[in-house]
């Protein structure tokens, strides 16, 4: 049985020509059984965006493995392989309180983490990823159908960069688009 909500879905879906009925009603039939999100397979997929608990409800998103963690023992050398895009003419000579540095000292375990948070984090990189593409309108809306929502720091002294996905159907909706905009990128469940 079709609920009201699945209708009016449908209708606002049909209507601009954005999903078919019969796939809302297939993805909540199986939200319904499954109490999981309906993510629609594809052989493209190589990439995971994992979902996972969030403590304000819903699911948060990253792009990799949630809860990675940096290698903070790097050299010069290997830190701006991974963090200066592999720039291999980048010539590094500092100078600190003990004299030159080389590409073949140690960084900084701060600096490391401090590049990491910014540019490597996988709850982040979802952030700017999922901000950068176009979702369309089933994702961004609001009263009774769920959505994204991105959260830009949580207050004026915090930095976080979070996406989350507020129900099932949103995950859902989200596989589907990104299934339609190239189809290399799986929506994975991760509940660790």
């Amino acid at each position: 049985m079709i609920t009201r909500r699945t209708f009016l879905k449908a209708s606002v879906a049909a209507a601009s020509g954005l999903i078919l009925p019969s796939w809302l009603e297939r993805a909540e039939s199986y939200i319904n059984h499954e109490g999981q999100p309906y993510l629609e397979p594809l052989a493209t997929h190589r990439e995971k965006l994992y979902a996972f608990d969030w403590d304000y409800g819903g699911y948060a998103l990253s792009l990799g493995k949630p809860y990675e963690e940096p290698n903070l023992d790097l050299t010069w050398e290997e830190f701006i392989q991974s963090y200066a895009n592999g720039q291999e003419h980048f010539d590094l000579m500092l100078e600190d309180e003990q004299g030159l540095i080389t590409v073949e000292d140690r960084v900084d375990p701060e600096v490391v983490l401090n590049e990491w948070i910014y540019e490597k984090n996988p709850i982040r990189k979802a952030f700017h990823f999922l901000g950068n593409i176009d979702l369309g309108k089933d994702l961004g809306c609001g009263k009774g159908c769920g959505g994204l929502r991105f959260y830009n720091g949580f207050s004026p002294m915090h930095d976080a960069q979070y996406v989350a996905a507020i129900d099932n159907m949103t995950l859902s909706l989200l596989q589907k688009r990104l299934n339609q905009i190239d189809g290399t990128i799986t929506i994975a469940l991760d509940y660790v």
